[in-house]
C-alpha cells in the first residue's frame, strides 16, 4: 500500500502569498500617508491642561 502523504494545494501558497504582499503594501502606503488626526486623543487623555483652562484655551466657556 503506498503512503499518500497531505500536501497543500499550489493555489494555497499563491493566496497567501498574494495576501502577505497586500499586507504590506497597505502598511507601506499607510507609513507614507503619515498622521491622519495629530490632534485628535482619546478621551479621558492626560493633556497637562485643567478642564477650566481647556474651555478657556478652546473658547467653548460659554458663561462658565
Amino acid at each position: 500500500m503506498a503512503s499518500s502523504r497531505w500536501a497543500p494545494p499550489r493555489q494555497l501558497f499563491g493566496f497567501v502569498a498574494l495576501l502577505v504582499l497586500l499586507f504590506f503594501w497597505a502598511y507601506y502606503v499607510g507609513v507614507l500617508a503619515g498622521v491622519v488626526a495629530p490632534g485628535l486623543r482619546p478621551a479621558g487623555a492626560e493633556t497637562g491642561v485643567e478642564q477650566g483652562e481647556r474651555r478657556e484655551l478652546d473658547g467653548h466657556g460659554h458663561g462658565m
